[in-house]
């Protein structure tokens, strides 16, 4: 959309207030702050192809709409050089799917497909957020250019007949401020009203499901779930006192073709000895031959890792696209469901038998194994390589098998989509919205009437990547989001508006700029429980993604495995990351202490207020590879905030070789500080604060925001600080900080409500003389700490049904301030505990 020349000219008044960041496209070029300092962003923006508008309200940001001539499907526009960096943080697309973080110091830094780039102007701000846009058909991105100009702006609609015309789009949307979160949070609310695209998250109601523990069937059983499987897992945690109340029915649940040959032949009457040979025939008939070892050691050393366009990579193409192609579409039916479409709509026989359907499933796993929600996954597009053209005829809908041609700018992100499935064998996709009207219809229903609660939607920027001529990867991801979420709404809504859904594998914009329902989107690519050196990235990845998609949704830091080496440092991040907590254990493989340090009895957990992001200090801090900086995640709970710091270096993902990459076998310990102030949400509150440390166990008092205390980390060692202001009454006799259960990872999350210190007249006693009280609510079982001085005379408790009422026995440390006492099991709710001196 352009400007109009009024717009234009609104951009330049007379009045500047010299206290506030403003933003101009001055007409020499130069993207300028001015302030009490005129400083330049970026210079070099060409008036013939750059004109600016102003969100209404905002002297601080400015729309960037990009013109060019001629008309192409894809374009390379110079934006200008970076004049003003002192740090960046560049969230790109590593893959099709998913994107992670990069780190610098100046433009060189900014990766291919940035999505959202946030630079540090100068030291302690302010700062400029910079955020490429979809609109008009097309999507931008920003990357770094050593052709004359820094930073290029890369569109492209993703099919050659859907151009640019002569208005152009809004490419670019640029705001300035010294507080970073509030930039980011500003922002997108600015985005989502231009472009009307999506909701912010503020704007959406969760799903009660964040709030519940789950289990997800995926590492348990991969696609070779059944029923039986599923309700053993359930049974198992259930069994151990942490019981689930929402299960995900990963992959393996529908009908596809062609069929897995387990399937063919598997039944329950099958031996073991007879299903292992039948995998080594297998396995031998997927032999290329005599010169496998040959082929395998080239693919190794000059394709896995190799540049789009290289040789080896060119031979590699050319082999997987003739003499090779028949054994690669034998491997991928055999060995994995990449190479399968959506047959039909109902369960597949698994889950369609005389033994009992879903429906039943669905039934004893809420009537007697008291799990509340059941979500079944399937892709955007029905299934990996989407829909059969028969089951589209069946139900009337027009499938088309679509050849895809992966532009050159997704082939630089991801070399390997020249011979995937989808590129070697083609996909099964729908371009009619009124066919993906009926298609959701299809395969929703049976759902609904299986007593299913919701969906995880999987593959979305699998579509987006589809566009080849089909309209292109915009308009794709556009009707296939907005046919999905309006079944969603009509089918997997709660009663009070909630859309039941999981977005997943989903990191384009085209899909992120595309939710106005869902409210929970994955935050990085999967926990791998067989790739060691993938989980100390994860963490990396899911605290600043989550800084540009929790505005959007909020992020889903995956589930992982109870017990496994890397589980506590998994769980320390789920437990501070405001996201939704759920495992894939095997049946009976738990780890059951540390998930009765996330998960209450009742099988609800203490997830804390926000998306958690990085602090203030680490924003910058390339904390996977740089040796010296810990990862530092702040959040907040009802009172008081937390921080968790973590040893994740020696990991970082490769933008080159397109990997992960181990840059430190050994990272040596390193130090943590943590203030108060980390947590955004107290850093008005100038202090004393209490701080309890999990591990530790230690209770200490900083007398201001910014005061530290200090942890040593070895690798992947982790802590979590939870910090409350303390409270002192009027006359200073009594000071109190509420610190929450602490053998729960999120202590603080379990206070629903604090009170203020007051003075109140107890009657019934000798004497009706005022005395100091305090009152809070909070969650149950589980030992309380506050930090308290002095020691109270009494701590009463009424029960959530409102009927009970008693005393608490209590102790209390006199030197360091620690009062605890034990609250029991919940009755009708949480406790209410008054606290009397």
């Amino acid at each position: 959309m352009a400007p109009s020349a009024q717009d234009e000219v609104q951009l330049q008044t007379k009045n500047i207030d010299q206290n506030v960041h403003r933003l101009d496209l001055e007409s020499d070029g130069h993207l300028r702050i001015n302030g009490k300092e005129k400083t330049d962003l970026l210079d070099g923006l060409i008036p013939s192809i750059w004109t600016a508008t102003r969100p209404a309200f905002s002297e601080n940001s400015i729309f960037l709409h990009m013109r060019h001539s001629p008309q192409w499907s894809q374009h390379e526009m110079p934006v200008g050089d970076l004049i003003s960096c002192n740090r960046l943080l560049a969230c790109s697309r590593l893959t099709r799917y998913w994107m992670g973080p990069a780190f610098g110091t100046s433009a060189k830094d900014v990766p291919l497909d940035t999505q959202f780039l946030l630079v540090e102007v100068s030291e302690n701000g302010p700062y400029a957020l910079l955020l490429p846009l979809v609109d008009s058909g097309f999507r931008a991105s920003l990357h770094y250019s050593d052709n004359k100009i820094d930073i290029v702006c890369h569109a492209e609609s993703g099919d050659e007949n859907v151009k640019l015309d002569s208005s152009g789009m809004r490419a670019l949307y640029v705001s300035v401020s010294n507080d970073p979160f509030e930039l980011l949070k500003k922002g997108f609310v600015h985005v989502s009203e231009e472009t009307g695209t999506f909701s912010t998250l503020d704007q959406k109601t969760l799903p009660e499901t964040v709030d519940e523990f789950g289990w997800c069937t995926w590492d348990a059983f991969y696609s070779k779930v059944t029923p039986q499987g599923i309700l053993d897992g359930v049974a198992s945690l259930q069994a151990e006192g942490v019981p689930p109340r929402t299960l995900i029915l990963d992959d393996g649940w529908q009908q596809v073709t062609p069929s897995p040959p387990d399937w063919k032949t598997e039944s329950k009457n099958t031996s073991i000895n007879a299903r292992s040979n039948a995998v080594v025939s297998r396995v031998a008939n997927l032999m290329f031959d005599s010169l496998s070892k040959v082929v395998s050691a080239f693919y190794e050393r000059f394709v896995r890792t190799a540049k789009h366009g290289t040789v080896g990579n060119r031979i590699w193409y050319y082999l997987a696209q003739t003499v090779l192609k028949g054994q690669l579409e034998n491997y991928f039916h055999a060995e994995t469901d990449f190479g399968r479409q959506l047959s039909g709509f109902t369960p597949n026989f698994k889950f369609h038998s005389a033994e009992g359907e879903l429906k039943d499933l669905v039934s004893t796993l809420k009537d007697q194994l008291g799990v509340k929600r059941v979500y079944c996954w399937h892709a955007l597009h029905g299934y990996w390589r989407g829909v059969s053209s028969e089951l589209g005829q069946s139900v009337g809908i027009n499938v088309t098998q679509v050849q895809t041609n992966p532009s050159n700018h997704l082939l630089q992100i991801e070399p390997q989509l020249a011979w995937d499935t989808v590129s070697l064998f083609g996909v099964g996709l729908l371009s009619n919205p009124s066919d993906l009207t009926i298609f959701y219809k299809h395969l929703h229903s049976p759902l609904v009437e299986a007593g299913i609660d919701g969906v995880k939607v999987d593959v979305q920027s699998g579509v987006s990547a589809l566009g080849s001529g089909v309209g292109g990867g915009p308009h794709l991801a556009r009707i296939y989001t907005e046919a999905m979420e309006a079944s969603v709404s009509e089918r997997f809504s709660s009663e009070d508006g909630a859309a039941n859904c999981i977005n997943c594998m989903c990191h384009s914009t085209e899909n992120i700029y595309r939710y106005k329902v869902t409210s929970v989107a994955r935050a990085s690519d999967d926990f791998y429980p067989h790739r060691p050196e993938s989980h100390t990235v994860h963490l990396v990845n899911v605290a600043y993604n989550s800084l540009f998609m929790g505005e959007i949704c909020l992020p889903d830091w995956d589930m992982f495995h109870s017990k496994h080496e890397s589980a506590h440092l998994h769980a320390a991040a789920r437990a501070i990351g405001g996201c939704p907590i759920y495992v894939s254990d095997e049946p009976g493989k738990h780890d059951v202490t540390l998930l009765k340090r996330l998960v209450l009895s009742d099988g609800s957990v203490l997830r804390a207020k926000l998306p958690g992001r990085p602090t203030r200090d680490c924003l910058f801090s390339d904390v996977g590879k740089d040796g010296t900086s810990a990862l530092k995640i702040w959040n907040q709970n009802s009172y008081g905030g937390v921080v968790g710091a973590f040893h994740v270096q020696g990991v970082a993902w490769n933008f080159v070789t397109n990997e992960n990459e181990v840059v430190d076998a050994a990272p040596v310990p390193l130090t943590a500080n943590v203030k108060p102030h980390d947590v955004e949400s107290l850093r008005d509150i100038t202090g004393p604060f209490a701080i309890w440390r999990h591990r530790s166990s230690a209770l200490e008092v900083l007398p201001d925001g910014n005061t530290l205390t200090t942890t040593s980390l070895s690798h992947s060692e982790w802590e979590v600080f939870t910090i409350v202001p303390i409270q002192n009454s009027d006359n200073n006799d009594v000071a109190w900080g509420p610190i929450g259960l602490v053998d729960m990872l999120n202590s603080g999350g379990a206070i629903q409500q604090a009170g203020e210190l007051e003075k109140v007249v107890v009657s019934g006693e000798e004497e009706d003389s005022p005395t100091t009280s305090t009152q809070f609510i909070s969650r149950g079982p589980g030992r309380f700490v506050s930090y308290c001085q002095p020691a109270p005379s009494r701590v009463l408790i009424r029960y959530g049904d409102g009927n009970s009422v008693g005393d608490l026995l209590f102790s209390h440390d006199a030197p360091s301030g620690e009062l605890s006492f034990i609250l029991p099991e919940e009755k009708g709710g949480a406790h209410s505990v008054t606290v009397l001196w």
